[in-house]
């Protein structure tokens, strides 16, 4: 198993250095077909980290055969909810996003904040 993690600041900018962190790491990992929807679910879940945590946020990239593992820890207690958004909200999309495209997610409070985890093939 390999892994690696990093530490962004919780701005805006950092959402597209996560984007990279991610999808430079499974570049170098020979893992390129799992790169589009990582990058894309790193995304949406940085997004989430940045706005409602206010502070820095951890991303964490894991190879387990035959899947990868993104994590993302932040300092907010307040768990990742999935809700029903409606068809002209600007945004809330993210983790329904998630839902559909990863093969496995889920969010869980620790002492201080919380992670959310997604999973996708490796392959």
């Amino acid at each position: 198993m390999r892994h690696v993690a990093m530490e962004f600041p919780g701005e805006p900018e950092s959402v597209r250095e996560a984007r990279a962190f991610v999808g430079d790491t499974l570049e170098a990992w020979g893992l390129p077909s799992a790169v589009e929807v990582a990058v894309l679910l790193t995304s949406e879940v940085t997004t989430n980290a940045v706005r409602h945590a206010g502070g820095p946020f951890e991303v964490t990239v894991e190879e387990r055969t035959p899947e990868v593992l993104v994590k993302v820890r932040d300092g907010s207690a307040r768990p990742a909810t999935l809700r029903v958004v409606p068809v002209d909200a600007e945004n809330g999309r993210g983790l329904p996003m998630v839902r559909i495209l990863a093969d496995r997610w889920g969010s869980t409070t620790l002492a201080a904040g919380k992670l959310v985890w997604f999973a996708v093939p490796a392959r």
